[in-house]
């Protein structure tokens, strides 16, 4: 497993931290996402073998948020 931190400074609220929570689990490779609302990080274990960052960026984006890499 790998590790990438990706900032979505659009995260205002608990509901918009689940919301991506529970959409980027669903993903295939993914072990784990933790969320901070103060700094508007989402923290992503993934496997590199079935998932790469851009797809969970590109997840993120496609839920209606923005993300800066």
């Amino acid at each position: 497993m790998e590790t990438t931190v990706i900032h979505v400074p659009s995260i205002s609220c608990s509901a918009c931290a689940n919301k991506i929570q529970e959409g980027v689990r669903q993903l295939n490779g993914i072990g784990g996402v933790a969320i901070d609302l103060k700094s508007q990080a989402v923290k992503v274990n993934y496997n590199p073998s079935q998932i790469q960052p851009s797809d969970i960026r590109r997840k993120i984006s496609s839920m209606g948020y923005e993300v800066i890499q």
